[in-house]
């Protein structure tokens, strides 16, 4: 299994003067700021409002409530241990399947697997069982193994599968029509505060260096050891355009329609 990589950025962090770990708290402003309050808003109970880059009084008290939650003392900053409290810091994961030389037909159903491992420092309650993190989640993503340059290390992304909790273990998944049939492919599974939020669109298909994808302070991920197939009856495209059509103008008629009844009981 390849090694989980672990990237901290905490020097860069540091540096610019807006370090996590140092202790975010009310006046604070930054797009890792951001991704707090749009992970607690995970439970409207916690945080019911829109998330921004600024961490005001409506953060700190989702913060405090977190933070209760967790038996932790009440104090509307988020320092170490409210970190690992919101997200799945310093947990490991493990692409499982396909991780490998698979043979996946897109007629089928395919399951896509992993394993976690609890760090040391996760946060434990009274009876010293696990607290999982606020953020229980995973970002499954699809990429191709470049044989554009001589480095094998690149890779291209090619599709956002799903967010899924991390620790359900796998995900079933049926093969879209867009991506095309190839033998290069590798499942990307990423943990942390670098998938929040979800900015890579689909068709971002940009050649990269594993470990370049998440610009975060703190995530981890693996992928799939070697590439594996994806083969199988592609429905083209168009086909499914022209269905969409079909039904827009469907919808469109009977909007018409509608209105015409509507114009002629209100001229009555």
């Amino acid at each position: 299994m390849k090694k989980t990589l672990i990237i901290f950025l905490s020097i860069l962090v540091l540096a610019a003067g807006n370090s996590v770990l140092a202790g975010v708290s009310i006046g604070t402003r930054s797009e890792e700021v951001k991704n707090i309050p749009e992970a607690l808003r995970a439970d409207s109970t916690i945080f019911p409002s829109q998330a921004t880059g600024y961490f005001g009084t409506i953060t700190k008290k989702a913060v405090e409530k977190v933070q209760a939650k967790c038996s932790l003392p009440q104090t509307g900053v988020v320092d170490d241990e409210t970190y690992k409290c919101i997200f799945p810091v310093d947990y490991k994961v493990n692409v499982v399947s396909p991780n490998g030389g698979e043979i996946w037909d897109r007629g089928q159903i395919q399951t896509i697997k992993w394993s976690y491992t609890y760090p040391v420092t996760a946060l434990k309650t009274s009876d010293e069982k696990i607290m999982p993190p606020h953020w229980s989640k995973a970002s499954i993503d699809l990429f191709r193994r470049s044989s554009a340059t001589d480095d094998p290390g690149y890779i291209i992304f090619v599709k956002h599968i799903a967010v899924v909790n991390l620790f359900a273990g796998s995900y079933s998944w049926k093969i879209s029509s867009d991506i095309a049939n190839g033998s290069d492919y590798v499942v990307r599974i990423s943990v942390g505060q670098g998938i929040m939020p979800l900015y890579r669109s689909e068709s971002d298909n940009t050649t990269i260096k594993p470990g370049q994808i998440w610009p975060s302070p703190s995530i981890s991920w693996d992928e799939s050891d070697s590439p594996f197939t994806v083969t199988g009856t592609q429905t083209p495209p168009d086909k499914d355009l022209k269905e969409l059509l079909n039904i827009l103008e469907e919808m469109s008629r009977l909007l018409a329609k509608a209105i015409q009844i509507l114009q002629g009981i209100i001229s009555k």
